[in-house]
């Protein structure tokens, strides 16, 4: 079960500026010096909340995933539409405010990242992947047909993402969006 970690203070403000530095430029675009930048501290402060740039990341993947995966909340709750709407509501909401989903952005790098926070970027996209398998499977889709619709339409959203933002065309997400709808079988009337 994910949790929202309750914090205060530096180290959420520190976790709110690498969050939109790695949405914005990705989990390599950025340095601790950046970061202590953008909040007004030293990196010896940074250093104090999160020893190495790998437990920053960790810490602010996990906080993301149980964040998102909590706004979206109970799969069965609204109907299919309803819940899928809603989780192209949330991507769109990040586009709309010039950024990227963070573990889209550091999925690109993976590569390039620490394992700890590779593994947390697996989760976020395992959690994404069950929670859309339940409203597929509640549209009446078996098993393997939930998880392949699934599967599409995050990485429909997260693809549509990326050309949207390189393209400076947001309507590119919209029209994706309609179009991974359509394919699962999924109608835009609430």
């Amino acid at each position: 079960m994910l949790t929202v970690v309750k914090m205060n203070g530096t180290k959420k403000e520190l976790l709110d500026a690498a969050s939109l530095l790695v949405q914005t430029r990705g989990y390599n675009g950025f340095s601790f010096h950046d970061l202590g930048a953008a909040v007004g501290i030293t990196t010896a402060s940074i250093h104090y909340h999160f020893p190495t740039k790998a437990n920053l990341g960790q810490q602010l993947v996990k906080r993301y995933t149980a964040e998102f995966i909590g706004a979206l909340g109970d799969p069965q709750a609204s109907s299919p539409s309803q819940g899928l709407l809603h989780y192209v509501g949330l991507f769109r909401a990040a586009l709309s405010d010039g950024r990227m989903c963070l573990c889209g952005m550091i999925g690109a790098e993976v590569d390039g990242v620490p394992a700890e926070v590779s593994a947390e970027v697996r989760e976020f996209f395992r959690a994404n992947e069950l929670w859309l398998m339940r409203v597929f499977e509640r549209a009446g889709a078996h098993t393997a047909a939930a998880r392949g619709k699934a599967r599409l339409f995050v990485s429909a959203l997260e693809g549509a993402m990326l050309i949207a933002r390189a393209s400076g065309d947001t309507g590119c997400f919209d029209d994706v969006t309609k179009t991974a709808l359509a394919i699962c079988g999924i109608s835009r009337r609430r």
